[in-house]
C-alpha cells in the first residue's frame, strides 16, 4: 500500500488525540497523492482538512504554518532547510550490519503506537558518524525517503550566534517547530554544539549550550525522529550519547560497495575494467567515487564517447588520493618515482602520462634508470 508511513501517523496522532498533527500528516499525505497524480484525491483530503478546521498550533498558542521555518533573530537566516527526499532518487549502498540497523530503525519508526502501547517503545532517535564523505548525510536523506517525510536540515554551526542567549533559543525554535509537524529533523555538524562540557578551551556559553540541548532532546515528543550526524564523535559530550536509541559507525565503503557505486555512477558509460578500478579506490570515500566518476563521465559526454576512458577515470581517482604528491613543486623525474613508490599497482606508464604529460618513452627511461 502506498504512503503506509503517513496513514499510521495520521491514525497515531488521532488516537493520541493530537489535531494539529493529524493536520499537519494529512496534508503532506495530500501533497504526495498529488506528486503521484493522485490530484482528485488530494483535493477531497484537503477540502476534509478544512472543512474540519484542524488547529495548527504550537505548544505556546502561537500559529504554526508548516511552511514558515523559524529564524535566527539576528541574521534572519532560516535555522535548517527543507527539503523532500524520494526514493527514486536515492542509492544508498550500506554495509550489511548497518542496512540491518537502519531498516530495524525504519521498523520501529513505522510502528511507534504498536510498540508503545506494548509497552516496549524505543526513542526515534539516531547518532550517525563517521568519516567525511561516507555517506551520513545521504543516510538521512534515505530515512526520510522511506518514510516519507520531509526533512529539516540544520547545520549546527549556523545555529550558534553571537548574541548571549541566542544560541539555546534557536535551538528551542527550532525542535519545537519539528515537534508541531511530520518531519524528520537532521542536526548535521552535530559536534559544533554537543562538544563535551570538560573541554578547557571551550567557554561557559558554549557549556550552556550543551544543556539547553540535551534538555530540549528529552523533551521532543516521542513520535518525533530525531537524527543528528558528526564527523567528529570524540569530541562529543557523553551525556548525548544516551540521548540516541541507535548509534550508527559509517566507514569507507568495502569493495563490494564501491563497485556497486561504481557500476551506478557511471551508469550506461560504464567501463570494462570495473574491477581493476574498484581495487584502485580503496580508501577512498563514497563522495570522492562518485567525484571521480562523474568527472569521467562529463568528459566522454564531452568527446562523445560511448564509455568512459579507463586512464582518464584511474588519473582522477589518482589525481584525488595524491593531490599533494601530484601538484608538488619537484622535478618530473623524483615525482614519478615517489608516486611509483606509494602505489605501484596504481601509477602505471599511461596514467603517470595522463597526470604529468610526460611522454610514455621518458617515463619508462625514468624507471628504468
Amino acid at each position: 500500500m502506498n504512503h503506509l508511513p503517513l496513514f499510521l501517523k495520521i491514525i497515531e496522532s488521532g488516537i493520541l488525540a493530537n489535531p494539529a498533527k493529524v493536520a499537519s500528516y494529512t496534508r503532506t499525505l495530500a501533497a504526495k497523492l498529488a506528486d503521484d497524480g493522485e490530484t482528485k484525491a488530494a483535493e477531497k483530503i484537503l477540502r476534509a482538512v478544512e472543512s474540519a478546521n484542524l488547529p495548527k498550533t504550537r505548544t505556546t498558542g502561537q500559529v504554526l504554518s508548516p511552511q514558515s521555518m523559524p529564524v535566527d533573530r539576528d541574521s534572519r537566516f532560516s535555522l535548517a532547510d527543507e527539503s523532500n527526499p524520494e526514493m527514486s532518487e536515492l542509492n544508498i549502498y550500506l554495509e550489511p550490519l548497518i542496512q540491518k540497523s537502519v531498516l530495524e530503525f525504519i521498523s520501529f519508526v513505522e510502528n511507534a503506537y504498536l510498540l508503545t502501547q506494548a509497552g516496549v517503545g524505543v526513542s526515534p532517535s539516531m547518532l550517525i558518524y563517521g568519516p567525511p564523505g561516507c555517506g551520513k548525510s545521504y543516510l538521512a536523506k534515505y530515512v526520510a525517503a522511506r518514510l516519507e517525510l520531509p526533512l529539516l536540515t540544520a547545520r549546527c554551526d549556523s545555529l550558534i550566534s553571537s548574541l548571549l542567549g541566542s544560541t539555546a533559543k534557536n535551538i528551542r525554535s527550532l525542535f519545537e517547530h519539528a515537534s508541531n509537524r511530520p518531519c524528520v529533523l537532521f542536526l548535521d555538524e552535530f559536534d559544533a554544539l554537543a562538544k563535551a562540557r570538560d573541554d578547557q578551551h571551550e567557554v561557559g556559553e558554549l557549556k550552556r549550550v550543551v544543556v539547553s540541548l540535551l534538555q530540549n532532546i528529552d523533551s521532543l515528543p516521542s513520535g518525533t525522529i530525531l537524527l543528528a550526524a558528526t564527523n567528529h564523535e570524540d569530541l562529543l559530550d557523553p551525556a548525548v550519547w544516551r540521548r540516541f536509541a541507535y548509534k550508527m559507525n559509517i566507514q569507507l565503503p568495502s569493495n563490494e560497495s564501491r563497485e556497486k557505486l561504481i557500476k551506478q555512477s557511471l551508469g550506461h558509460f560504464c567501463s570494462s575494467n570495473v574491477k581493476a578500478i574498484t581495487t584502485a579506490t580503496d580508501g577512498m570515500s563514497g563522495a570522492l567515487i562518485k567525484q571521480a566518476c562523474e568527472a569521467s563521465v562529463r568528459a566522454a559526454l564531452i568527446a562523445g564517447k560511448e564509455a568512459v576512458d579507463d586512464n582518464k577515470l584511474l588519473s582522477k581517482i589518482a589525481e584525488i588520493q595524491y593531490h599533494d604528491l601530484i601538484h608538488a613543486k619537484i622535478p618530473d623525474e623524483e615525482k614519478i618515482k615517489k608516486l611509483k613508490e606509494v602505489n605501484n599497482r596504481l601509477f602505471t606508464t599511461r596514467v603517470l602520462n595522463e597526470l604529468l604529460g610526460v611522454s610514455t618513452g621518458k617515463i619508462s627511461k625514468i624507471l628504468n634508470s
